[in-house]
């Protein structure tokens, strides 16, 4: 978790190049601190209706605004933003964020849909948002995970702490 803050709060001082895009209605995830209102979305990659194996997801930033900005940088990429591919196929992918290797998002269609899902606390759920609370000096007192619990439909966030 030290290195979870440690990457989200450096990663808050990198330069970000602006880039109005459209940005799509429906994302996988998205990841929110409480450095600021600035959040990165994360969509799905597909190829020829398949999913990329090399890289399932795409990342960017997103300002409060909506503004779509230029690509998450290397550098955020390396050491808080970056999704990491555990295991891939045509239809599912296993990923993890750099920052946090202990969550494993499991990337795959659901009824119909393509979501990631996780495993907290020992139920599935959808997720939907990942939110961390930041501290000063560098360091995350929490994430709180929001997402819809796959066998109950219901709202459901659980919290990570270390």
């Amino acid at each position: 978790m030290k290195h979870f803050l440690i990457s989200l709060l450096l990663c808050t001082f990198s330069c970000l190049t602006l880039q109005a895009i459209d940005i799509p209605k429906e994302h996988i995830f998205r990841f929110e601190r409480s450095t600021n209102s600035n959040y990165v979305c994360y969509d799905i990659n597909l190829q020829d209706g398949k999913l990329c194996q090399k890289e399932p997801l795409n990342g960017y930033w997103v300002l409060a605004n909506e503004t779509r900005l230029g690509e998450i940088s290397f550098l955020e990429r390396k050491i808080a933003f970056g999704i990491k591919v555990v295991s891939a196929s045509e239809n599912e992918a296993r990923v993890h964020m750099t920052a946090y290797k202990a969550l494993v998002i499991r990337i795959c269609k659901h009824k119909g849909k393509w979501v990631g899902i996780v495993k907290v606390n020992g139920h599935e759920m959808i997720l939907k948002k990942m939110f961390a609370q930041m501290k000063p000096a560098l360091r995350c007192e929490y994430v709180d995970i929001y997402g819809t619990d796959i066998n109950t439909g219901e709202a459901c966030r659980e919290r990570i702490t270390q």
